[in-house]
């Protein structure tokens, strides 16, 4: 597994503000919503969490990085949000068949992925993310103890093929999809901005209760 690791240092944040705006204008955000919801026990995307939908969260931090944003749900709520909203055109096959809808969607080579339920995400994390591109086809976060984050990351359409493929085999993981397709494993070690609970998912009532 490739990984990439900065030290805190002064050119970490001069790298950052030079190089993570570069082609924003050629940037699709993606919002996945469409999971089952069934350890929440409701659509949890549109729950409140600190005096907004959850969704509302990864909307609000794509949009300054981003001119296109389209939600990927099967929810018939969220058109409500004023984007477009896709449903899975393979449905039961997971995120996976989300993540496809939503690149053969998208008008852009370039996509930033974010799920519905993790509003601890910042924009620090999304710049550090736009900073790391250098031609990959998917570049993906991976925390200090090795735990990947297929959700949450930059993908280039040119997956839409490949996942293609991999959905006709039965291959539904994104996790595996990626490893088998050269995706970029981006290292948190040593990031001054991390912190464990930054892609925390809202997953159940208790999330929510712990984290307000």
């Amino acid at each position: 597994m490739q990984r990439k690791s900065f030290l805190p240092e002064d050119f970490f944040i001069f790298v950052i503000e030079r190089k993570c705006m570069a082609g924003r204008k050629l940037l699709t955000g993606i919002v996945l919503a469409g999971g089952k919801s069934s350890r929440m026990g409701q659509e949890k995307g549109l729950l409140f969490f600190r005096g907004k939908p959850l969704i509302r969260y990864s909307l609000n931090l794509l949009k300054p990085f981003c001119n296109e944003i389209i939600i990927s749900a099967n929810a018939p709520a969220y058109p409500s949000f004023g984007y477009p909203v896709f449903s899975d055109e393979i449905a039961g096959i997971g995120p996976m068949g989300g993540l496809y809808t939503a690149l053969r969607m998208s008008s852009h080579k370039g996509n930033i992925v974010v799920p519905c339920d993790t509003p601890f995400l910042n924009d620090a994390f999304l710049k550090f993310l736009l900073s790391a591109l250098q031609g990959q086809s998917a570049v993906i976060p991976v925390h200090p103890d090795g735990k990947v984050e297929p959700l949450c990351g930059y993908y280039s359409k040119e997956n839409v093929p490949l996942i293609e493929k991999a959905i006709k085999k039965g291959n539904y993981t994104l996790t595996d999809y990626l490893k088998n397709n050269g995706a970029f494993f981006l290292s948190m070690e040593g990031i001054p901005f991390y912190q464990p609970r930054l892609f925390a998912n809202m997953n159940t009532p208790d999330d929510m209760k712990h984290h307000r």
